[in-house]
């Protein structure tokens, strides 16, 4: 079907926000939900007349026009693009390990601060691989340490837990019982675990998605983040995308 803008513009006439933001709304349904391929056939509309979008190629950032997307990718194989992490940081032994204590440390290159210029929600796709090494100080146990996605605003600062995307990285150990508070089912269902499996049982690959809904216009942060029990971790291969979709 062909085009048919609410609003046409008149000489000399003011133009009102309303005025504009329902033409801004309006072409943008269309092109996202409205062409068919008869609007092809009658030459509505070409290749040409489609916004493909700006790359900002230093944040690695595309804006669209009825959205926009974050993404970030390292390799494994290169060992300079871990992102280390400590319970070292922490007030003494006891603390690094304890259940209750919570200091949360950004995964690097695994986060981005947005403006959203409109109401919308923001769907994240998140992966890695994370290895957290066997204690030497601490007792070994399987300590677990969790991992979630966090956001902060200018006006509540203090980053917050995002329910529903909690993951576990295991110390890597052999020890027979867990010392944490989840155990990360070592168990061989089909036979004896083998020798190796004392310590690649508790290397799993972490992943998520998840839609934060209803969020206003306005800067929001968003980092995935681990609380670690363990003297030394890292994450190789990861993986960490954003899309912003705005309200109609």
């Amino acid at each position: 079907m062909s085009y048919n803008k609410p609003y046409n513009y008149v000489d000399g006439t003011v133009l009102t926000d309303s005025n504009q933001n329902n033409n801004d709304n309006s072409v943008k349904k269309y092109i996202n939900q409205d062409i068919v391929q008869a609007d092809y056939n009658a030459g509505v509309f070409n290749t040409s007349d489609f916004q493909r979008g700006e790359l900002d190629p230093i944040t690695n950032h595309h804006q669209f026009a009825t959205g926009e997307i974050f993404g970030r990718f390292n390799d494994s194989a290169i060992s300079r693009d871990r992102s280390y992490f400590t319970a070292h940081t922490k007030t003494n032994d006891a603390t690094q390990i304890s259940a209750t204590s919570k200091q949360y440390q950004a995964i690097y290159e695994c986060g981005d601060t947005v403006v959203l210029e409109h109401d919308g929600s923001v769907f994240f796709t998140f992966g890695a691989n994370f290895i957290s090494l066997s204690n030497d100080t601490n007792t070994k146990g399987k300590w677990d340490s969790r991992v979630y996605l966090m956001i902060s605003t200018p006006t509540v600062p203090v980053p917050t837990i995002i329910q529903g995307t909690r993951c576990f990285s295991y110390e890597e150990t052999s020890a027979v019982s867990f010392a944490g508070t989840t155990d990360p089912g070592s168990v061989n269902y089909i036979g004896t675990p083998l020798a190796r499996d004392d310590y690649n049982q508790n290397r799993r690959w972490i992943q998520f998605q998840w839609m934060v809904k209803g969020l206003a216009a306005g800067s929001y942060r968003f980092f995935v983040a681990i609380n670690p029990k363990v003297e030394m971790g890292y994450s190789s291969a990861r993986q960490y995308t954003m899309e912003i979709f705005y309200d109609e």
